[in-house]
């Protein structure tokens, strides 16, 4: 008899660390054995509630971990999880980030928000292979500064080579930094980004302006890559709930180019 594809498996909740407010980060220990690309994502269940989509947040040479924020019914049941309890996985799902078309190349990497949290594979991925990219420039941008995600990982992806340009929305007491949209921080950059690879992730609307800037400055729409997500219920493009114009998220994506998404992008679908 096939497996039944809807049903997960089983995963215990190793750690638990608060990220801000209302994210956490949940480091898990599945039954078995999952290999996962960059961009890729995970249905999560806890029963009683149902599964929500969340992208991996972890390195190859880490455990398993996904950055959830608490935003309703399945993640509010998820934050109220403690080490030692136990959730479903499904997966993993869709496609990854493509990383040949970086190899040689300057990387620009854009993140809204949450948007981090599935980019920082990239960032590991670049970091393990420092030397077959250019400079790795990462631009990200948040609410305000309480909301910025693994501030504390920054200083050690800087003194490694990543350049790390940070903005908010809406400064507290103690910040320095700049105040406005991530978009400004690439407008700033006097570099020459027409044969860098970029990655984007964040709010549906940073989404847009970020691939429309970064065209701007003379990347090539087949290298913009961003991932998107959406109100999905099955992940195996069965459901059509992520259905967005001739693709299906879940299956097609959830990783797009610029290119890929022309005429399609509508900004309909959260990250």
């Amino acid at each position: 008899m096939a497996e039944n594809i809807y049903k997960p498996f089983d995963a215990r909740i190793e750690e638990v660390i608060p990220l801000t407010a209302d994210v956490s980060l949940f480091k898990v220990s599945p039954e078995r054995l999952v290999g996962f690309s960059p961009g890729q994502f995970f249905m999560l269940s806890v029963w009683g509630y149902g599964e929500a989509p969340i992208s991996v947040t972890s390195g190859a040479d880490e455990p398993l971990s996904f950055a959830v924020r608490k935003a309703g019914l399945v993640t509010g049941a998820l934050h109220g999880l403690t080490p030692g309890d136990r959730l479903g996985l499904r997966g993993p799902y869709g496609r990854g980030f493509p990383l040949d078309i970086a190899k040689g190349r300057d990387i620009v990497l854009m993140a809204g928000g949450l948007g981090l949290a599935p980019l920082r594979p990239l960032v590991l991925e670049f970091l393990r292979g420092r030397q077959d990219y250019g400079d790795v420039l990462l631009f990200y941008g948040a609410k305000s500064p309480r909301n910025l995600l693994y501030r504390d990982e920054f200083p050690g992806w800087e003194a490694s080579g990543i350049k790390t340009a940070l903005t908010v929305d809406c400064k507290d007491e103690g910040w320095q930094g700049c105040i406005g949209l991530v978009t400004t921080l690439l407008d700033e950059t006097g570099k020459d980004l027409k044969d860098a690879t970029a990655y984007v992730c964040g709010p549906p609307v940073m989404i847009g302006a970020a691939m429309e800037r970064l065209s701007q400055r003379g990347i090539p729409d087949e290298r913009i890559i961003t991932t998107l997500e959406a109100h999905m219920k099955c992940g195996v493009g069965k459901c059509g709930h992520c259905y967005m114009g001739p693709r299906f998220i879940c299956t097609d994506g959830p990783v797009f180019t610029k290119k890929e998404l022309r005429g399609d992008f509508t900004g309909n679908s959260s990250p």
